[in-house]
């Protein structure tokens, strides 16, 4: 799983989100919108992980592994949310494995 995640890092790059005030704004904007979609388990996921954000690896390992978490609990056909936790899941890949 490391190896597949360093390669997506160096292959795919840290994706939209290039700064840590965009990726916590869009990590505030996803839980939001999670929760007004009615799925508050993934939320509650997202949030856990975010809240372990340290300014460590370790804290970005904790949050890619709550914002993966959170993509399996979405069911299909939701685009929209699946792409803005796609687009998290990318820079955090690449905070952890860069």
């Amino acid at each position: 799983m490391n190896f597949r995640n360093r390669l997506l890092a160096l292959v795919l790059g840290r994706g939209e989100l290039r700064t840590s005030e965009e990726i916590f704004a869009a990590a505030r904007r996803l839980m939001a919108d999670l929760r007004a979609a009615g799925f508050d388990a993934a939320a509650e996921e997202v949030q856990e992980g975010f809240s372990g954000l340290n300014g460590l690896t370790d804290g970005w390992a904790c949050f890619l592994e709550h914002l993966e978490k959170a993509e399996g609990l979405l069911p299909a056909g939701i685009e929209d949310l699946r792409r803005g936790m796609r687009a998290l899941i990318r820079a955090a890949r690449y905070a952890v494995y860069r």
